[in-house]
């Protein structure tokens, strides 16, 4: 038995939760994983697992042990990377999650400047608008736009940046253009639904205090392309960072209305998972993110 295979076979199980979502993030068969664990339980003389149809969840040794691999296995692979980066190499892949409201427009773009100074890393990028489970998806990191309640994992803030609101030349052209939030009464917006079910609110900032305005809708989408679409078909007015839309501004696609009723800023965050074995690369492209949102929200502050 390759007892460090075994280890990172069992520390993915109860990260998973499941031997077959485990094999999947390993890329390998649920047969391997679990022969992999039984030689270890065998080994070790200690039953780590109690095991029913849906999920597996450690025992009390089976926790302890399992925390003790975290830790080990991180030395391992850090060693692995000092004795990488003594010949100037951070070689691997890393599997990251993120929005496409901030992909496309933001990171995407830059990607070209990041291969070319790592040129050892490979990245697999799931454009998803709703919240990826980190876990399950096998991913080491994942981009967070709005408060992150997820619990268990680590955050770390980017920044914040202010949403403005913007209506299509076609719609000013039917419904007029709304200069206050009384005006809205006349107006309609197209309603974005979040993960939770809950169609996100109209929020503005008046003066100092926040006001969350209803408004009247056609349309309900899910995701963010959808959205922008439904704004640039004239479908009703749309919230978004300048970031964002401010090439549709410049095309003359969209018009920029209600310029003194900023919304509620919505914190960016880099979310990863505490206590695993997160090679330097991770880091790499967590530091790089970092900085290559720091820029872009201080466009909107």
């Amino acid at each position: 038995m390759d007892k460090v295979s075994a280890m990172k076979a069992y520390v993915q199980v109860v990260e998973a939760t499941s031997f077959t979502r485990a094999a999947e993030v390993l890329h390998t068969s649920a047969v391997y994983v679990t022969r992999m664990v039984q030689a270890l339980e065998s080994d070790l003389g200690v039953k780590l697992l109690n095991r029913t149809t849906r999920r597996s969840k450690p025992t009390d040794a089976g926790l302890r042990y399992y925390e003790r691999c975290v830790a080990l296995l991180r030395d391992l692979e850090e060693m692995d990377a000092d004795a990488q980066a003594s010949k100037g190499s951070n070689s691997g892949r890393v599997r990251v999650s993120m929005p496409s409201l901030v992909a496309k427009p933001i990171v995407i773009p830059e990607l070209p400047k990041f291969l070319a100074h790592n040129p050892g890393i490979q990245l697999d990028i799931s454009i998803a608008d709703q919240h990826l489970d980190l876990i399950e998806e096998g991913l080491d990191c994942a981009v967070r736009v709005g408060p992150v309640i997820e619990p268990g994992l680590v955050a770390k803030k980017v920044g914040a940046y202010k949403t403005l609101t913007y209506a299509s030349p076609d719609y000013i052209q039917a419904y007029g253009e709304p200069f206050t939030l009384e005006d809205l009464s006349d107006h309609i917006g197209v309603s974005y639904v979040m993960k939770s079910g809950r169609i996100r609110s109209w929020e503005f900032l008046e003066g100092n205090e926040f006001r969350t305005v209803p408004l009247k809708s056609a349309i309900v989408v899910n995701d963010a392309d959808a959205y922008v679409a439904c704004g640039l078909a004239g479908l009703g007015l749309i919230q978004g960072g300048t970031f964002i839309l401010d090439a549709h501004v410049r095309s003359g696609r969209l018009n920029r209305v209600l310029r003194d009723y900023p919304s509620n800023p919505r914190p960016v965050s880099v979310v990863y998972m505490p206590n695993r074995t997160r090679p330097k690369r991770v880091d790499i492209f967590i530091d790089w993110l970092v900085d290559l949102y720091s820029i872009y929200l201080a466009d909107q502050s």
